[in-house]
């Protein structure tokens, strides 16, 4: 996903009204995301790329949703609650006695010759 300069803004305008009222100043918050303060703020000015794992660690750290603030993620997030189905293989170190389900756990009782 690409993100433009008015998602910059967002960040920008956010970054302005967290810092003040968590007490937070640019170099703590570059210390925290393990920047520079040079690259710190030519992120937030537009000096150099916005990426993602920026967004999420920048977010993080002032307590805010990333889709609530930055417009193209606004547009692009429905809210709604996606299933996603996954599936999980194992193997064991010997012979299969019994496989059941106790909530979201599954357990496999198994022997092993040594």
């Amino acid at each position: 996903m690409e993100l433009n300069q008015e998602d910059r803004t967002a960040l920008y305008n956010v970054w302005m009204s967290q810092k003040a009222k968590m007490q937070i100043t640019q170099m703590e918050m570059s210390k925290r995301l393990g920047l520079s303060q040079m690259e710190f703020s030519r992120i937030l000015r537009g000096n150099a790329p916005l990426t993602m794992g920026f967004v999420t660690k920048f977010c993080q750290q002032l307590h805010v949703e990333p889709y609530n603030v930055l417009p193209t993620l606004k547009a692009n997030y429905t809210g709604a609650e996606v299933v996603v189905h996954l599936q999980n293989r194992i193997s064991v170190d010997g012979e299969i006695q019994n496989v059941y389900i106790e909530g979201n756990q599954v357990i496999i009782d198994y022997t092993h010759q040594a």
